[in-house]
This record gives structure tokens, C-alpha cells and sequence, in this order.
């Protein structure tokens, strides 16, 4: 019975938990950074592939990263197999890749290419989102 309380306390707050807000359409994500002047933070996947699924769970793992791509940024999940995103901008052989790009397209930090560890996510975009807005 205890167990049982405590695997139900376990749920209820992990649902409870924030997650980053994924928008799915690149279009759409553009035209909320330009209106509102945010950055787009552009997760590229591909489908059946671990290290992007893995890359997923630890970014909503992180209280602070979720703090941060909601607060400061317009995330949006592209899927190389979709191809609603502009491919020779977003060009890449490593799955999963980070953009971070301005509303006017441009780069504003060096993409991460493959599954990048959570510290290393974290500062790069403390020191990206932080300092230069």
C-alpha cells in the first residue's frame, strides 16, 4: 500500500513537472520569433533514432534548461524526413542537432551535433541566452 502511495506521489509529480514547450512546424516558429523578437532553439531529429530520443529526455530532465528554451527561446522539432525547414540553413549528418538562431536566421551560437550532455547544453546556452540578450 505504501508503495503503491509513493509510485502514485512519483506520477503526480512528474506530471506536475514543466516541460519545454516544442512547437512542430518551423514555419510557424519562425513567425513567433520575429514577432516576438526570441530566439529559435531548433532541435533537427531523425525518426528511429535513440541518441535524439535520449537527447529529448535529458533537456526535460534539467529544471534549468526547461527554464531557459520557455523563457528566452521559440523551440520548434524538426524532423529531417519532414523536411518543413530550410535544409541547406539547417544542414547537418549528426542527429540530433541544436541550432540556436536569431528571428532574422542567423546563427547565433555553433550547433551542437549529436547528443550533447547536459552541463555542457546548459552553459552554452546560459552563456548564449544570458549574455547577449
Amino acid at each position: 500500500m505504501i508503495r503503491n502511495l509513493w509510485l502514485l506521489w512519483l506520477f503526480a509529480l512528474w506530471l506536475q513537472a514543466e516541460t519545454i514547450h516544442w512547437m512542430g512546424s518551423f514555419d510557424a516558429a519562425l513567425k513567433e520569433a520575429q514577432s516576438t523578437g526570441k530566439p529559435m532553439l531548433v532541435l533537427l531529429v531523425m525518426h528511429d533514432c535513440p541518441p535524439c530520443r535520449n537527447q529529448l529526455a535529458s533537456m526535460s530532465k534539467e529544471n534549468r534548461i526547461v527554464e531557459l528554451v520557455n523563457g528566452k527561446t521559440i523551440a520548434v522539432i524538426v524532423t529531417k524526413e519532414n523536411e518543413d525547414y530550410p535544409i541547406e540553413l539547417l544542414y547537418t549528418l549528426e542527429f540530433p542537432t541544436l541550432f540556436l538562431l536569431s528571428p532574422e536566421e542567423n546563427f547565433l551560437m555553433e550547433p551542437l551535433r549529436g547528443e550533447t550532455e547536459t552541463p555542457l547544453l546548459r552553459r552554452r546556452l546560459e552563456e548564449k541566452l544570458l549574455n547577449e540578450r
